[in-house]
């Protein structure tokens, strides 16, 4: 009986979480779409909660014709419609925190969690789960090299960026760009290295959980 309970919780948790991720995206997208065409073609404030609010009810729209669709085949859905949430929620992740890459580790876990799922639902042969889930891991490894590299270009094309970092940690010396060469190294080596395993640890716990 507790095993049938747990088993109802833990469904019912990976539906509202999977729910939430896919149905945010849309109204996000679509809010962030016309803000950025407000910005664009327009720039009068006092109209830009009217271009965000059309936005997020063009999302809302959306959701409304398809999300369901979505639940019911969230693990059957085309690899690239995953990716692409993927890639859309680290752009956001990574906006929100002003190109601080540490956040989007939070995204490795997400898809380790459902791909897990995706894993165990779609009944793969267990031969194949190595292989599977070294490739997510490579992904989402591969999505924060490209997030760490983007980084480290902001950082060094920006002048004032040596000082910030002085201030701010309260440093007795000037940091140069060498110093910010090397600090972007380490640092996204060990963030590229933390996102794989991550992700890997991630699938590996979800897949066994269903054995």
């Amino acid at each position: 009986m507790n095993g049938k309970l747990s088993n109802l919780i833990n469904q019912a948790f990976d539906r509202i979480v999977i729910r939430v991720l896919f149905g945010a995206a849309f109204p996000v997208f679509c809010s962030l779409a016309a803000g950025t065409i407000w910005f664009y073609i327009d720039r009068n404030e006092t109209v830009v909660l009217y271009y965000v609010a059309t936005g997020l009810l063009i999302g809302l729209l959306i959701d409304l014709r398809y999300l369901k669709g979505w639940i019911i085949r969230r693990f059957e859905l085309p690899i690239w419609f995953i990716v692409g949430l993927y890639l859309f929620y680290n752009m956001v992740m990574y906006g929100m925190f002003m190109g601080f890459p540490v956040f989007n580790l939070f995204w490795g876990v997400v898809a380790g969690y459902y791909y897990g799922l995706r894993v165990n639902y779609l009944n793969f042969s267990q031969t194949l789960h190595p292989k599977i889930i070294n490739r997510v891991a490579i992904f989402t490894a591969f999505v924060m090299m490209m997030i760490c590299i983007l980084s480290a270009c902001i950082a060094l094309a920006g002048n004032g960026v040596g000082k910030d970092l002085q201030m701010m940690l309260h440093l007795g010396f000037e940091v140069t760009k060498q110093m910010i060469i090397a600090i972007s190294l380490t640092g996204g080596v060990m963030l590229i290295s933390l996102q794989y395993f991550i992700t890997k640890i991630m699938m590996e716990r979800i897949i066994q959980s269903a054995c």
